[in-house]
């Protein structure tokens, strides 16, 4: 089985590879995910030329960790830095992007906002860019309402069933590192340089859209594709193969000319 070390332990890594490459993604996933859930993403992105990388996040599939816990967003920004460099010693002189989703996307955005040299683009979804009330309660559990998640059937349905994949846990290290980055977005986004798609629900209930728009009006390397009925995981909606196109169409516009 493909792993990538780290001090906290070895990290379970998927690579989707395109048949005739031209360009690398590197993608985060989000709190309760794996990369398992994200085959009819890769497969769409390699039909374009193009591969995906993707680790299990500490706490999460089949890396090591407490249910739920990351660590924090320097272990999973170590994961993505460690897991870029095996994809660029597998090919070699071909663009890269970062992507992350939901607590993924802060991780990719303090990527971007630290590393801005060493990727061509960006992609978030599901970005939380504000604080989450529910997240500022004593109580640390987090247990998430798979309806708030998508509305496609057949993701639910993996969710529902897949072992590696959960909707509660103990949230303690991911609302002290969200509150870490919720303190500092405010300062640091707007020194984005890196062009960045952010991917957003129009009813996503965990991050509501409003302040990602709002942060895409006043930054000019951040641009927001929306997507109507769509909730959280959008990449796992019912209209993925539409949001994968948005990708690849940005893609191209960016790393693929």
């Amino acid at each position: 089985m493909p792993f990538i070390d780290h001090p906290k332990g070895r990290a379970y890594y998927r690579h989707w590879a395109a048949a005739e490459p031209r360009a690398v993604v590197v993608f985060l996933h989000g709190f309760g995910e794996h990369t398992g859930l994200y085959h009819r993403y890769g497969f769409a992105l390699n039909a374009a030329g193009i591969d995906l990388w993707a680790v299990d996040q500490f706490g999460h599939g089949l890396s090591p960790g407490p249910r739920g816990d990351f660590g924090s967003i320097q272990d999973s920004s170590a994961l993505a830095d460690a897991l870029t460099e095996l994809a660029e010693k597998h090919r070699p002189g071909l663009p890269l992007i970062a992507q992350g989703h939901s607590f993924g996307s802060v991780v990719t955005l303090f990527r971007l906002l630290n590393q801005p040299d060493r990727v061509r683009a960006g992609v978030v979804s599901g970005a939380p860019l504000v604080p989450i009330p529910d997240m500022l309660d004593s109580d640390t559990s987090v247990e998430l309402d798979p309806g708030w998640l998508s509305s496609d059937p057949f993701y639910l349905d993996s969710l529902e069933n897949d072992p590696l994949a959960f909707v509660d846990a103990d949230g303690a290290t991911l609302t002290r590192e969200l509150d870490w980055a919720w303190d500092r977005f405010g300062s640091e986004l707007p020194k984005l340089a890196v062009p960045t798609l952010a991917l957003h629900g129009v009813n996503d209930p965990i991050a509501p859209i409003g302040p990602v728009r709002a942060y895409a009006e006043q930054i000019e390397a951040l641009r927001i594709a929306e997507f109507a009925g769509a909730r959280h995981d959008v990449l796992n909606e019912t209209m993925h193969a539409e949001v994968a196109a948005t990708v690849i169409d940005f893609l191209r516009e960016q790393a693929l000319q």
